[in-house]
């Protein structure tokens, strides 16, 4: 237990130290775990807002009707579904990524384990800006002569995002440890694929060690989501 305290995890099951298995596979999981963060934010929120502001719309019921969809199927239908037509079946995009796949590589797998939180952030922006649009503070900014979308920007989502926030700080560790399957499905060297390694070949250094590291980037991902706090909201101060 010691020696995990100074960075020695020990030896995993190749031989090779746990710390070199570390240093290979979290940059690869991390440029995919950042991948599907922009487009939940890009497109979850996106979503949101325009649902929000057209609630009960026919838009609103069509993107409902699709993240309802979205969280109903298992991450693994998805993404061996999407493998096998864009990879196998079309052509489109490589069927495996490699460990030094460029950036593009990486969009497909990244969509793939972003899809059910973005369907999450998706449902709490619309809701959050359902409920705040009615807000005391959003009426007397309008009331003022402010144009729409600078209240809308300014007020409104600002706002709105703080349940975003804390919903996306507490996914970034799930996404590090949901990729396990992503990564399995499209041959993906990360922290999945290792983590998985060492389970299967019942290696505790190796699973103890990537589990820790896990931990730690949950952690400090809460931590800077509390600190976000006060720039959504100026109400919110730290003594």
């Amino acid at each position: 237990m010691g020696d995990i305290f100074t960075g020695d995890f020990g030896t995993a099951f190749n031989g090779q130290p746990v710390t070199e298995l570390m240093a290979r596979a979290f940059p690869v999981t991390l440029r995919l775990a950042l991948i599907a963060v922009i487009i939940e934010i890009v497109i979850g929120i996106a979503l949101g807002v325009i649902t929000g502001l057209r609630r009960g719309r026919p838009v609103d019921s069509s993107v409902l009707m699709l993240t309802l969809v979205v969280i109903s199927v298992p991450t693994f239908v998805t993404g061996t579904l999407a493998q096998y037509l864009l990879g196998v079946k079309w052509g489109w995009i490589p069927p495996a990524v490699s460990p030094a796949a460029p950036v593009g590589q990486l969009l497909l797998p990244g969509l793939v384990l972003a899809l059910l939180s973005l369907a999450y952030v998706t449902r709490l922006t619309r809701a959050s800006i359902s409920e705040n649009v009615r807000a005391d503070y959003v009426r007397t900014a309008v009331a003022k002569g402010l144009p729409r979308a600078r209240v809308n920007v300014r007020h409104l989502l600002r706002n709105s995002l703080i349940p975003v926030v804390t919903f996306l700080g507490t996914d970034v560790g799930n996404l590090m440890a949901g990729a396990l399957v992503t990564e399995r499905i499209f041959n993906i060297q990360g922290v999945g694929f290792q983590l998985w390694q060492g389970i299967v070949r019942q290696n505790s250094p190796t699973v103890v060690g990537f589990v820790t590291i896990l931990v730690i980037v949950f952690l400090l991902a809460n931590l800077i989501v509390d600190l976000l706090y006060a720039v959504l909201d100026p109400r919110i101060r730290y003594a």
